[in-house]
């Protein structure tokens, strides 16, 4: 399965270059904040600027609907460069704040339709038995790429970070170019002949005869029934395979995954504490991609809904004790003996976010749209994802300035507790089961 694992490095490349347009707000905003800076930005400019990503990635996530099934999932994958090589050059180049925001909308772009296709690639080229670990690299290599904008961001420009940066895109790009289209697209295609090329590629054998013709009946009984958004709502199971699907990405994003993706520096400055907040930075970022790798070695061993419950409490748990830190500080109340507490809190965030939140929802998102609806189930999730991504930066400070940091994160903790209560009674168990199997179990045949 040599063409397999080289797919997969081949995406979690792609996924590594979004994780570092992620990862640069973090190290940016300080910097941009200062007065001495050539672009100084006011505090809501820094928000927009956070946001326009996000902005990107929702508009882009409605392009991948339409060019998704039009040019196949390797080649969307491959555009996706595209727009990531120019967002970084213009950010490189930037002198005002709309430059900035203009650089981080196009680079949005790219990540908003690259997520959908590397999750769709990915769970189509998978083997049912290792399709959770495969797919839940994917997440590993975007926290990898925040991790590297978080260590070296602080030690760069921001000219020349966005030119670091821009390599990653690049990498990508050249990397594509030598993997297999997906066997269920080229059978969607009706090139039965190269479909079946491309799965004797992926699996490393030439009997690939039982699952080849597996894949060709549930591409047919999809495509009879390919009548794009009325389809999605009428039938109950593609229903049910949407609320799964937008209930789980809303949870991820009002977690708070966002805001301390995009804030943790200032976050970590606001305590008083001694320690920089780019070193603890650092920390957060090394722990959040040790911890996502151990979740993805677990993902198939003890399924989706445990793991995802687990995640949702912890991260509950994780950002109430930061948000007390900050409810006790904001009351005069002397904190000098717990400025340990929002770090602790944010690691305890980041290792319980790695074991489902983080990956899971993607994974899970790959694995309920049948192959009629997949394109458009996926896409609606990101747009809603990315959506809520764009909220959650957009009035994390607003509701700072306002209420303060606590009120925020307990926000947060009341969120992810009611994701607990949401996969208990709405998510299936996908662990193990093949694409057909899942949708037999979502249309309760």
């Amino acid at each position: 399965m040599k063409k397999l694992y080289l797919a997969t490095i081949a995406s979690n490349l792609g996924m590594l270059s979004y994780g570092l347009c992620f990862g640069w707000a973090s190290p940016s905003l300080p910097v941009l904040l200062q007065d001495d800076n050539p672009i100084r930005l006011t505090p809501q400019q820094a928000t927009w600027v956070t946001s326009f990503q996000t902005i990107g990635g929702t508009i882009g996530s409605l392009l991948c609907y339409f060019i998704l099934n039009v040019i196949g999932r390797k080649w969307s994958l491959l555009l996706t460069a595209v727009p990531a090589v120019i967002g970084w050059m213009m950010i490189a180049l930037a002198t005002s704040a709309w430059e900035l925001m203009a650089g981080r909308f196009t680079y949005g772009l790219s990540t908003g339709y690259g997520y959908i296709a590397a999750t769709v690639y990915m769970g189509e080229i998978s083997p049912a038995n290792i399709r959770g670990i495969l797919t839940s690299t994917l997440t590993i290599a975007s926290k990898l790429g925040v991790f590297i904008e978080w260590t070296i961001g602080p030690f760069l420009s921001l000219r020349n970070l966005a030119l670091v940066s821009s390599l990653g895109p690049i990498i990508f790009f050249f990397s594509v170019l030598w993997v297999p289209e997906s066997p269920y697209q080229l059978m969607r295609s009706e090139r039965h002949h190269q479909a079946i090329k491309s799965l004797m590629q992926l699996r490393g054998s030439t009997d690939v005869s039982v699952e080849a013709d597996a894949i060709e009946k549930s591409v047919k009984i999809d495509l009879a029934n390919d009548t794009g958004l009325w389809e999605l709502l009428r039938v109950s199971g593609n229903r049910k395979a949407l609320f799964i699907v937008l209930g789980l990405v809303i949870i991820q994003q009002w977690s708070g995954s966002q805001a301390i993706m995009s804030y943790a520096e200032l976050i970590f400055n606001a305590t008083g504490d001694q320690l920089q907040g780019k070193y603890v930075t650092m920390i957060l970022g090394a722990i959040q991609v040790v911890c996502t790798i151990f979740g993805t070695t677990v993902v198939d061993r003890f399924g989706r809904r445990p793991l995802l419950m687990i995640s949702a409490f912890g991260t509950s748990v994780s950002t109430f004790l930061v948000g007390l830190f900050f409810f006790l500080q904001n009351n005069e109340t002397d904190v000098g003996m717990i400025t340990w507490l929002p770090a602790t809190g944010s690691i305890l965030y980041v290792i319980m976010y790695a074991f489902g939140l983080a990956a899971l929802p993607f994974t899970v998102m790959s694995e309920v749209f049948p192959t009629n609806v997949k394109a458009l189930g996926t896409g609606i999730g990101m747009f809603v994802c990315n959506g809520s991504a764009v909220i959650v930066t957009s009035i994390y400070q607003s509701i700072v300035e306002q209420y303060g940091i606590h009120a925020a994160f307990w926000l947060f903790s009341t969120i992810s507790l009611s994701g607990v209560v949401f996969v208990f009674y709405y998510m299936p168990e996908t662990k193990g089961k093949t694409l057909q199997e899942v949708q037999e179990q979502l249309h309760g045949r």
